[in-house]
């Protein structure tokens, strides 16, 4: 179970108390392993302010090794950053289906929109992907409640869970129970819709170069993260069209 080596700073319940802010540490990160930020947005997703530089230049202050790019319905800021980051910056997409949100890792083409679950979860293994369940169960937001998780997971259309997504404002720790009886890897990722927040969720793995190899490194993930969610400073500056993908 990914979470397992992570110590909760604060509350152990599934909520936490009005203003206090969660933090899991991750104790047991294998040495010289893979840190690794499961997803982040630029300015391509629309409620992002976060230029190709900005993203480049808090990457390289995170001490990340990998980071998945996953604006929403969009792979677009993903060849830019490739120029500059190379292997180290992973194509994803986020999109809505009709029970919440997913994400694909390790994309090569978009997620086609109004699909739900189970062909989303097809049409991202279909080009090589990875299904990944991005803040499951997240009340205050578009996300995939209990209930069509435990059919997603039944009918094993799910490769790998966020545990941890910095814009939460809780852990739901009933996703730790499900990691064990299904065997699915928990992850952790920033949601960084502002530069400063990349990194402040992920996982610790051991190194992969493929969305098999992730998948496996996966298995044994260290998953870490915090409470961050930094107000944008738009309309303060004008920020980039969104370009066509």
């Amino acid at each position: 179970m990914s979470s397992m080596g992570s110590q909760l700073v604060g509350s152990d319940t599934h909520s936490h108390p009005s203003g206090e802010r969660w933090r899991y540490d991750a104790l047991d990160r294998p040495v010289d392993s893979a840190m690794v930020d499961c997803h982040t947005h630029t300015y391509v997703s629309g409620d992002s302010n976060t230029t190709i530089d900005e993203f480049v230049e808090a990457f390289e202050r995170s001490g990340l090794t990998h980071v998945f790019v996953t604006d929403h319905q969009s792979i677009s800021a993903y060849p830019p950053l490739q120029e500059v980051l190379g292997p180290q910056v992973i194509c994803g997409q986020e999109q809505r289906v009709a029970e919440g949100e997913v994400i694909g890792l390790f994309l090569t083409n978009k997620i086609p929109a109004g699909l739900k679950l189970a062909d989303a979860s097809k049409a991202i293994r279909d080009q090589g992907g990875i299904v990944y369940i991005c803040h499951p169960l997240d009340k205050k937001r578009f996300s995939i409640g209990y209930g069509d998780l435990i059919a997603a997971l039944e009918n094993e259309h799910v490769d790998a869970i966020e545990l941890y997504n910095s814009k939460s404002l809780a852990v739901d720790l009933r996703l730790s129970k499900l990691s064990s009886e299904y065997g699915i890897p928990m992850l952790g990722g920033s949601d960084a819709h502002v530069a400063s927040a990349i990194g402040s969720s992920g996982a610790a793995m051991p190194w992969f170069d493929s969305a098999a190899t992730f998948l496996e490194a996966a298995s044994s993930a260290t998953a870490f993260g915090c409470h961050c969610d930094p107000r944008k400073s738009w309309p303060l500056r004008v920020v980039p069209p969104t370009p066509p993908s």
